[in-house]
């Protein structure tokens, strides 16, 4: 019988790449905050004139470049610097699809609960109050929750573009976004579906900034917002669409179940719920940023979520009382989206 191979390389490069890997972080990120992509699309293009435009001595440059190189983050061409073409898009301050901060946000954030795995897992749970979860903590100061919301909103108003040509949101005439963060979904959706209206849900120093985001693209007659708490305050009631993208990771399974629910209260009969939330393979191979998510979540021997595959959030829907529950890939390294009914 053959022996299964398990070999992928007999050097130490592969372990040594893992466990550097903050380094490549770190360059990025310093070279987003000197705006050194920015500076390139604005014209600047040598050593010298990149130094200047950072405030930075051309050594010192030269050096930031070398490694943006061997990241493969630009190139040069004939003696001057350009920028690949994603670097471009999406690193540049003025492009409409930057979102260059939010990397800087999150991976700072993120980064200490990162560095405590081992101790995180191996901690006992002290019994306090587990909802330490960042995010509710960052949304009770009005300043940090601004930071988190315009953060989002750089980080998925994209994603909200993709979820309105993709979904098909003109089955719908009132939409519940719970969660909604900073309207970037129901932005999307309404430019391109001129029928719907919605409601966007989430805490109330989120919802001030929805209504900043909601007001600039001129779409205050058709989305509306309330405050609350989805764990405990009643939903408004009416709608043929509810929805949550992204928050339920942050949360185990008894009460997604128990929310879900609940979320049948704001759906006329045979409405839809929507979850567009991080996801895993059936048989938890991967992807590797969910895989990384759901590591996260345990926290000083706490459980702070968790990361579901389709087929557990099609079971969630099921014992929650929808039918027709379903589930595929949106974003195939990251995102799951499901849907399923409320009884009609």
């Amino acid at each position: 019988m053959a022996t299964e191979d398990f070999t992928i390389g007999m050097k130490t490069e592969r372990m040594t790449d893992i466990a550097l890997a903050f380094k490549k972080t770190c360059a990025l990120l310093g070279a987003i905050e000197l705006e050194l992509f920015s500076h390139i699309a604005g014209g600047a293009g040598t050593t010298e004139e990149l130094g200047a435009a950072m405030g930075i001595e051309p050594e010192k440059a030269d050096r930031l470049l070398t490694v943006c190189k061997a990241l493969d983050l630009v190139r040069e061409v004939d003696g001057r610097y350009r920028n690949m073409s994603d670097v471009e898009r999406y690193l540049v301050k003025d492009s409409r699809t930057y979102f260059g901060d939010y990397l800087i946000y999150i991976a700072r954030r993120d980064y200490p609960d990162y560095d405590t795995i081992a101790e995180d897992l191996t901690a006992v749970a002290d019994g306090q109050d587990r909802d330490e979860r960042s995010y509710l903590n960052y949304l009770q100061d009005p300043e940090e929750a601004r930071r988190f919301t315009v953060a989002g909103y750089e980080a998925s108003i994209g994603l909200g573009h993709k979820l309105a040509k993709e979904y098909d949101f003109s089955r719908f005439g009132r939409w519940l976004d719970i969660a909604g963060g900073s309207g970037c979904y129901a932005i999307a959706a309404c430019e391109r579906h001129p029928e719907l209206r919605v409601t966007v849900f989430d805490q109330p120093n989120v919802i001030v900034i929805a209504q900043e985001f909601i007001t600039k693209h001129g779409l205050e007659a058709r989305i509306d917002t309330t405050a609350g708490n989805f764990l405990e305050t009643p939903f408004p009631e009416g709608h043929d669409l509810a929805s949550y993208i992204t928050p339920l990771q942050g949360y185990m399974p008894d009460e997604i179940i128990a929310v879900l629910r609940r979320t049948q209260e704001a759906l006329k009969p045979g409405g839809e719920i929507l979850i567009l939330d991080y996801m895993l393979e059936d048989d938890k191979t991967g992807p590797l940023d969910p895989a990384f998510v759901n590591l996260a979540g345990v926290r000083r021997g706490r459980y702070l979520g968790r990361v579901n595959t389709g087929a557990e959030w099609c079971d969630f829907l099921g014992q929650a009382g929808y039918v027709n529950a379903t589930s595929r890939w949106f974003t195939p390294h990251q995102l799951g989206l499901i849907t399923a009914q409320k009884p009609g």
